[in-house]
């Protein structure tokens, strides 16, 4: 057996509700099983408790035991247990401690006293596996969010563990990141390995495939599945994919063409003009022309490098053209400052923590504001309006840090409200969010448009689906360059344009393909309307209820 739990609860230590509560579980070797559930739901904590880090690294009230390859996680010591258990964790640059790729990669295997030769060995082997040679002499704090992953897979893999842990792998993964772990998984089961993987892109691991399926809530585990079927029921709260719903889903023959954007309808908010620009002489955006207008609601589509995030830093003023020119609203930006853009266009950063550091949610609120010389009075208006706007008005004297992820992520989005940008930019705002919160807060975003508090948002993504969902046009870059630019639901239904992207095809991307004909594709909400799917809030509260079933922790 390479797991057995029995009677686990544990208490985070200043904590009342207990993180996990009378879990029971047994894991054969070989098996792969993937753990889903909202964010919070005890995923983490329960990675945690089988590698061991709970109880030796956290604190808390500790009830019933776990084993590991028959060794009990309570009397072994992390030394033992790092023999036998592998963990990616969630947040990548907490795991990578050197800072050259190929030491970081060698740290586990050199703690093995392994000869040194057997190492290099391993560390050659294992970035080879993830296509990360070529950074082995790279400073691992220059590298992107998915070089780090990749590195980090790369020393599980040099330590050979027979159990590997992987929190939310695919987190901040473009579609050739998700490709390799999926290829990385695939090998590690052909090994024989023991995976656990807990993550909110659940198509992307069961199209590895899997021997089960954990779906938590409230610390239980409340259903235990044999096959993704059993996921429709979560259907709106959980991310499922849509070929669960494609046998009763019927054919579209006819009916209204989805909406695209009406170039006509707003004004002209930016333009580029044959803008190219480049670092260091390395071309990042190249001979780029197109036009925002108001009312839009744009994805830009992209894998890492194609040039979203710098086409979005061009709009904002930040950095200027090397060829070419950006109009905002008829200013030229290399004829203006960035400060002078403010008004026009705003950015809310991939990562909350990139963007808060005030001591207080109203002080965070009102910095920018006071900065631009707004005068305190309409400081003080402006706060509260974007705070009502936002959800957050009772959070206003409290600490930013002390908040929940979704909070903090509506907490930047109120700081650049309060500056009253006409255009709101959002890099990757759904990254490493459960399918609720993501859906929740896109929806808030749509409100605030919808509301006239923003004329146009425009999203930067490596996410078709939320494209399809929430907006209408897509921009694709690759390699710096538009390779398509059109009404989203249409523009993703030809596999041309994804190949030229390199963006992957998604299941529904293909269901809704097959449901019209290949003349578009639909959201997944269209899709659960027209085949009658629950929407799965009922059975989240079930479980909370105690009505779960499987598990044996009811």
């Amino acid at each position: 057996m390479a797991v057995e739990i029995r009677g686990l609860t544990f208490t985070y230590a200043g904590k009342e509700e207990p993180a996990l509560s009378g879990i029971d579980l047994t894991v054969e070797e070989g098996e792969t099983i993937l753990l889903v559930g909202r964010s919070g739901s005890g995923k983490s904590t329960l990675i945690k408790a089988i590698n061991g880090l709970i109880p030796h690294r956290y604190e808390g009230r500790y009830e019933g035991d776990v084993r590991v390859m028959g060794l009990s996680v309570k009397r072994a010591s992390l030394s033992q247990l790092s023999r036998l258990v592998g963990t990616v964790v969630q947040e990548v640059s907490k795991q990578l401690v050197l800072p050259n790729v190929e030491d970081d990669v060698a740290f586990g295997p050199c703690n093995l006293c392994l000869p040194r030769d057997e190492v290099a060995k391993r560390v050659e082997s294992a970035l080879a596996s993830v296509g990360a040679l070529h950074l082995r002499d790279r400073d691992v704090n220059e590298l992107s969010g998915g070089e780090k992953q990749r590195v980090a897979i790369a020393g599980i893999l040099a330590m050979d563990q027979p159990i590997v842990l992987m929190d939310e792998p695919l987190a901040n993964l473009d579609s050739e990141g998700v490709r390799l772990v999926q290829r990385y998984l695939r090998e590690m089961r052909a090994r024989g390995k023991t995976l656990l993987v807990a993550e909110h892109r659940t198509e992307e691991i069961l199209e590895v495939g899997v021997d089960r399926i954990l779906v938590m809530e409230g610390g239980r585990i409340v259903r235990e599945l044999e096959d993704e079927s059993g996921l429709r029921e979560f259907a709106g709260v959980i991310k499922v994919p849509a070929t669960l719903f494609e046998v009763e889903t019927p054919r579209i023959e006819r009916g209204p063409e989805p909406k695209g954007p009406d170039r006509a309808r707003g004004p002209v908010a930016v333009r580029l003009e044959g803008v190219s620009f480049s670092y260091d002489g390395r071309p990042a955006i190249q001979d780029v022309t197109l036009e925002v207008r108001e009312g839009e609601k744009i994805a830009l589509l992209g894998n890492n490098g194609a040039g979203k995030s710098t086409l979005a830093k061009l709009m904002l003023g930040i950095l200027k053209p090397t060829s070419g020119r950006v109009l905002v609203y008829g200013m030229d930006t290399r004829e203006r400052e960035v400060y002078e853009m403010v008004p026009y266009v705003g950015l809310v950063f991939q990562n909350p923590f990139n963007m808060l550091f005030a001591k207080s949610v109203e002080e965070e609120l009102s910095y920018g504001p006071r900065n631009l010389g707004v005068e305190s009075r309409e400081i003080a208006k402006r706060v509260r309006a974007a705070a009502e706007r936002c959800g957050i008005e009772h959070l206003l004297p409290y600490s930013p840090f002390a908040t929940s992820h979704g909070e903090k992520k509506r907490i930047c989005v109120g700081s650049v409200l309060t500056m009253m940008p006409r255009i709101l930019i959002l890099d990757e705002p759904t990254a490493g969010q459960d399918y609720a919160s993501y859906t929740a807060f896109m929806d808030f975003i749509s409100g605030l448009m919808k509301a006239g508090v923003i004329r146009s948002f425009i999203v930067i993504t490596h996410d078709t689906d939320l494209a399809i969902e929430y907006t209408q046009r897509t921009v694709i870059l690759s390699d710096g360059r538009v390779v398509a630019d059109g009404p989203t639901r249409e523009i993703l239904a030809e596999s041309d344009n994804l190949r030229a992207g390199r963006i992957r095809e998604t299941s529904l991307v293909r269901v809704g393909r097959s449901l019209t004909g290949g003349r578009y594709v639909l959201g997944l909400r269209d899709l659960l309307r027209v085949s009658g799917a629950p929407d799965g809030r009922k059975e989240f509260l079930a479980a909370l209820n105690g009505k779960g079933t499987g598990g044996g922790c009811e």
